[in-house]
């Protein structure tokens, strides 16, 4: 019988749909990094969040088949030494888009509007009043223009607001009042009110919002990063809030994860923290459960080249 672990924050909520479904699976759940690699020959398929996964993971690897991300990203997993060309790769790619533009849009309000110090004031009882800044007519960066960036340009436009697209080709989308090249990053920032960074890690976006960026930024900026924390520079972050380069910034991913409890960044002023939240919201399971419930019978129908959101191992 085919065995799937299931790994996760409440991996029960995907068992509870899918084992009804599948009587001829064994599933099993887990939710904690080292859970899976202690018992990691046992299984066939794996269905987990990258971040759930330590480096060492794979290392006792040689039945797994099937590696299923559930969510979009697949760093840590995709690119393990110890897994070969062999194993499929699926992810959970194209049902972000409305939640992760929530959260961009919870950041953006919150530091134009500096929710966090009204917060400290309704602990205090304080009754303070200040002028906020208004998402009307500004200038929104996205970098890069996937699904997820489309989907947050159609609720920028609602906002009234002027939306620029960094990627590497140039073309025309909906939305989108601008498309520019990523080689103009350094250049467009200049022109920007939000930068909100939509990329997957990979070599070419490792670091790519540097000190040079930072510089480059309006003083009155802000940059909000929802795609994978080492796409920015965290300690030239830091210096350029410290410095005012840039009024702050909204951050749900991070270069380490969990966030240390000794990061400075969590006592840095103007800037929000969440804890990787993006795709976390109440209708997660519904919205993934159709890709699983496709995936999981092609995978047992041996019919794995109809399989959704494939991923190469040399295109990542």
């Amino acid at each position: 019988m085919t065995k799937i672990h299931i790994l996760g924050p409440n991996p029960e909520t995907f068992l509870v749909k899918l084992a009804p479904l599948f009587p001829e699976v064994i599933f099993t759940v887990g939710s904690y990094r080292d859970d899976f690699g202690k018992n990691f020959k046992l299984y066939d398929v794996l269905f987990t969040f990258s971040d759930f996964l330590s480096p060492d993971s794979f290392k006792v690897s040689n039945r797994l088949r099937w590696v299923q991300s559930l969510g979009t990203g697949l760093d840590g997993m995709i690119d393990s030494p110890y897994l070969d060309d062999t194993v499929i790769f699926t992810s959970m790619r194209g049902i972000h888009g409305p939640q992760v533009s929530e959260l961009v849009f919870m950041h953006m309000l919150s530091l134009s509007r500096n929710y966090s110090k009204a917060m400290v004031n309704q602990r205090d009882h304080l009754w303070e009043r200040w002028p906020g800044k208004s998402l009307q007519k500004k200038t929104v960066g996205l970098l890069g223009v996937g699904i997820i960036s489309q989907a947050l340009a159609k609720r920028c436009k609602a906002f009234d607001m002027k939306v620029v697209g960094i990627t590497n080709t140039r073309r025309e989308l909906e939305n989108f009042d601008k498309i520019v090249l990523r080689k103009e990053l350094i250049s467009i920032v200049q022109e920007l009110d939000y930068l909100v960074v939509l990329v997957p890690l990979d070599g070419e976006t490792l670091g790519l919002v540097d000190e040079r960026v930072f510089s480059g930024m309006k003083r009155t900026a802000y940059l909000i990063n929802v795609a994978r924390g080492g796409v920015v520079d965290e300690n030239a972050l830091i210096t350029a809030i410290n410095n005012g380069e840039i009024a702050g910034a909204g951050l749900d991913v991070f270069e380490q994860e969990p966030l240390p409890v000794d990061s400075p960044l969590w006592s840095q002023p103007n800037l929000n923290l969440t804890p990787h939240l993006g795709g976390m919201v109440d209708v997660y399971v519904e919205q993934a459960m159709p890709i699983l419930i496709h995936n999981l019978k092609a995978f047992l129908n041996g019919q794995n080249d109809t399989m959704l959101n494939l991923v190469e191992h040399q295109k990542y």
